[in-house]
């Protein structure tokens, strides 16, 4: 058996190209078509938009505008077919899945530098067993074939990774300048990353002599906090720049006003302030709406976000809701009852989230007339003929996420148990860093997600699969050692 591993230990490059190959199910399984949700169409929108009235003008309501540049920049391999077209020589049409390539290219790689930074022995093999088991065990395979930004959320976790435990300059600045654009392409990653870098340095401040402190240089947790203020500073800047305010997103307030409807926040404050005593009713008169609906209000914050009847329309609207929604909010805020709702709902969301482990959100058959159709015609024509014309499985309803979910569930609670067994039994001083960083940011994602946005399997999703990954790196470690052992026992 040693001899075997030795063998494994050997072929570093093989393993690593092996487990990528266990993907090639999830080629068949999709028929090697890329898969778009409605969101996605917004997106694609935001291509036509920056090829017609221009940047300022395709910065959307309710995302970021980066995912829309980065999905314009590949269209253009990256700026360069424009160039080598300027000198006569034309590319062909570069598919979706090409584009979203990139951003699993760099999770592979920054997932195998992070893994080998804590385990110094058969780290290959280490490596292989705990991505062998992302791509077969997890959703992550779901995500790579998503034309949507949500791959980009572990990318932002891993590099942060690298950046914390990087000893050469080149791999510190490197990892910094991925995590920075990572995080640019979904408006969650801002907080998230804040939300992430200022507990790490509250830890290190408060347990500087703890034995299990991971082994980083000191002001590398400070760096990252300050680092995670760069993705803000742009976000904003274009925002100014494009006339939008100093604001992160245009349609902030109409979340914010979803999540006070689906935590029942909305209704107690009506409830607590008459129509003729709130000021608001002066200023706003189409406040009215929301009592004349107060007992019919969504259940869940996408209903109101996504309805324009018979809320949203009428009381502004995604343009000219903002004064109205934000004064409600505040004033949710100045009572000590509405204070407490806010902070229990926040904990029931966030437990909610971070339980969620399910691929399939979003991923239904789309119209033929919507925008993800329309879009996909204009920009990437092979992707269009490969769902549209030549039915994909997701057009065809073929997709059984009920069963790979089942697994993912099974799969994810039995690592995570044998990987709490081997760190109770046989203790190393990598393994409670390793999992309780991974953790913690999966904490993060979800309280953000879930209190920002929405409840929705697909915004946990992107990130708890690097919880059973690690659990499968640890439980690999210990079986090496395990073997280790009972070869230098025998000798």
């Amino acid at each position: 058996m040693n001899r075997f591993l030795h063998r494994f230990e050997n072929t570093e490059n093989a393993l690593r190209l092996t487990t990528v190959l266990l993907l090639l199910p999830m080629f068949f399984i999709t028929d090697a078509r890329i898969l778009c949700t409605t969101d996605t169409g917004a997106y694609l929108q935001t291509i036509s938009n920056i090829e017609t009235h221009g940047l300022a003008a395709a910065i959307p309501m309710d995302r970021s505008v980066f995912f829309g540049l980065f999905l314009w920049a590949g269209k253009s391999y990256f700026g360069l077919a424009s160039l080598l077209n300027e000198i006569g020589i034309q590319l062909p049409t570069v598919p979706l899945f090409g584009v979203m390539f990139l951003p699993f290219l760099l999770l592979i790689l920054a997932a195998s530098h992070w893994i080998e930074t804590h385990f110094h022995q058969r780290p290959a093999l280490i490596v292989t067993a705990s991505l062998g088991i992302a791509m077969t065990l997890t959703p992550l395979p779901w995500f790579i074939f998503q034309a949507m930004p949500d791959i980009f959320t572990p990318v932002v976790f891993l590099y942060a990774m690298i950046f914390l435990y990087a000893k050469s300059t080149t791999t510190k600045y490197l990892s910094a300048s991925i995590m920075i654009l990572s995080a640019l392409m979904h408006l969650s990653n801002l907080p998230t990353l804040f939300l992430f870098s200022l507990g790490i340095l509250i830890f290190q401040y408060k347990f500087k002599s703890h034995p299990n402190l991971p082994n980083w240089h000191s002001n590398r947790p400070k760096q990252l906090l300050l680092l995670s203020l760069i993705p803000w500073t742009l976000t904003l800047m274009t925002n100014l720049w494009a006339g939008n305010g100093l604001t992160p997103s245009k349609g902030s307030h109409v979340f914010m006003m979803g999540k006070l409807c689906e935590s029942g926040v909305l209704k107690a404050y009506l409830e607590e302030t008459p129509l003729e005593t709130n000021p608001l009713g002066v200023t706003h008169p189409e406040i009215k709406v929301f009592y004349d609906h107060k007992n019919e209000l969504p259940q869940h914050a996408w209903d109101f976000v996504w309805n324009e009847q018979p809320l949203l329309g009428p009381t502004g609207g995604w343009h000219h809701s903002k004064d109205l929604y934000l004064g409600i909010y505040s004033a949710t805020l100045t009572s000590p009852k509405l204070l407490a709702m806010h902070v229990t709902a926040a904990v029931k969301s966030t437990f909610q989230q971070v339980c969620l482990n399910h691929a399939g959100d979003g991923l239904e058959p789309l119209s033929k007339d919507g925008a993800v159709a329309v879009e996909l015609r204009k920009h990437f024509p092979k992707d269009y003929q490969g769902i549209f014309v030549n039915p994909s499985p997701q057009q065809r309803a073929t997709l059984n996420f009920g069963w790979f979910n089942q697994g993912y569930d099974i799969a994810a609670a039995l690592l995570i148990f044998f990987a709490i067994v081997v760190v109770l039994k046989h203790p190393q001083p990598y393994q409670l860093p390793l999992i309780g960083l991974t953790a913690y940011f999966v904490f993060c994602n979800a309280f953000i997600t879930a209190n920002l946005a929405n409840v929705l399997s697909r915004l946990n999703a992107r990130t708890f699969w690097l919880i059973p990954m690690m659990c499968a790196a640890i439980i690999t470690a210990a079986i090496v050692d395990f073997y280790k052992q009972k070869n230098q026992s025998t000798r």
